[in-house]
């Protein structure tokens, strides 16, 4: 006897190669089944999935979930898996410093799964918050970069990163470089090829400084940004004068992810077309959900995930960006992001609502999209937690 069977659905599981009507029985805790057709008498209960597009769990790998730890992160129950985000990685948000308080009293006490890219910087991202301007009200991070980031390595232990790392490979999935001077994204480098672990780094400083960085596997996340750089002096993204610089493509043919980390300032409708145009597209789309942007422009994964149906993405590969390929891009290909029978029975169930839906980028930019997914049902380790778009109290 199964304990939960969805029916009816329109399974999208890129791992499996699945793209069509399924039915996906589930028992303690894990996939048992995906099959045409399952009978409602072999289980207990049973959800009416027709309609619907049946996943598995999204996997947003560009979150900051060190909720009530660090104050620029998101309660990962609420703005994750009750939109489906049955996996968040949280994007640096702690550093070795204050890692374990994250791991205690977060990521362990989490129905949400919870993997982390550990912040090169020693204290993480303490210092942000949703204050505007500069989303701050420190001073001591200029340190970073003044004088030529003279004091930059105050703020780093390259052994103690290194060691945290080695130590947690069940839970961290390598480092974290963001926002401030390129001594700290070599830093990164340094201690990524020690430790043996991919790089999760910003669109920032690129194409020349930072593109020698990286290499095949690692992560350039704010792909689409269309920001000014401070440190940099300029807007030194995928778009700079109107083109895409070549290194981009060579980055693309280097192996090196490309991905959506949308946020507060990171996603432009006009350098997102420009991208789709010239043929570049995202391997993974991610949220890089804070408390700035739960409010717009963000959201939630689903909307970000229809910002790329709109640009142009197959439903089936915006599915595959946020699970299967998400899965990979973390080391976790094998374990996540499909319903391949033996898995954790992480699903959800979406509905693609048609209409015309004003939808701005980080820059006040405005596109009408005529597609909208949004969650109906979510399912965790083969319990419930939203069923016709309401929770499910435990």
């Amino acid at each position: 006897m199964y304990d939960l069977l969805v029916k009816g659905g329109t399974v999208l599981d890129r791992a499996q190669g699945i793209s069509g009507k399924m039915d996906v029985a589930i028992a303690g805790g894990r996939v048992e089944a995906v099959e045409d057709t399952i009978s409602d008498g072999k289980a207990k209960k049973t959800i009416d999935a027709r309609g619907l597009i049946v996943s598995p769990g999204l996997i947003d790998i560009h979150t900051h979930v060190a909720w009530e730890l660090v104050r620029l992160s998101i309660d990962p129950f609420v703005r994750c898996l009750l939109k489906g985000t049955t996996t968040a990685v949280d994007a640096g948000s702690t550093g070795e410093l204050n890692y374990r308080g994250f791991e205690h009293y977060v990521i362990e006490a989490s129905k949400t799964r919870i993997l982390a890219f550990i912040n090169i910087e020693s204290l993480g991202m303490v210092e942000f918050a949703d204050i505007k301007p500069g989303n701050t009200d420190q001073e001591w991070p200029s340190l970073l970069t003044r004088s030529k980031e003279k004091y930059a390595g105050m703020f780093i232990s390259e052994e103690n990163t290194e060691r945290l790392i080695r130590d947690n490979p069940d839970k961290i999935v390598g480092i974290k470089w963001a926002h401030h001077g390129i001594k700290g994204m070599e830093k990164a480098r340094e201690v990524g090829d020690s430790a043996g672990c991919r790089l999760m780094v910003e669109n920032k400083f690129m194409p020349a400084a930072g593109v020698r960085l990286l290499k095949k596997g690692d992560i350039i996340t704010h792909i689409f940004h269309d920001s000014f750089n401070a440190n940099s002096g300029y807007v030194d993204g995928m778009c700079q004068d109107g083109t895409i610089p070549e290194e981009f493509f060579q980055m693309k043919k280097r192996g090196i992810i490309f991905d959506v980390g949308h946020g507060q300032g990171s996603f432009s409708w006009d350098v997102g077309e420009l991208a789709f145009k010239e043929g570049l597209r995202p391997d993974t789309i991610s949220s890089d959900l804070w408390s700035g942007n739960v409010k717009g422009p963000v959201y939630d994964l689903p909307t970000v995930m229809s910002k790329f149906l709109h640009l142009g993405m197959s439903l089936e590969d915006v599915f595959a960006a946020a699970t299967s390929e998400a899965a990979s891009a973390v080391g976790r290909r094998g374990k996540l992001g499909s319903l391949q029978p033996g898995r954790p029975a992480d699903l959800a169930a979406f509905k693609i609502r048609e209409g015309n839906f004003p939808m701005e980028d980080c820059y006040g930019e405005v596109r009408k999209m005529k597609r909208h997914i949004v969650p109906v049902h979510v399912v965790k380790g083969g319990e419930l937690v939203l069923s016709n778009g309401k929770p499910v109290s435990s």
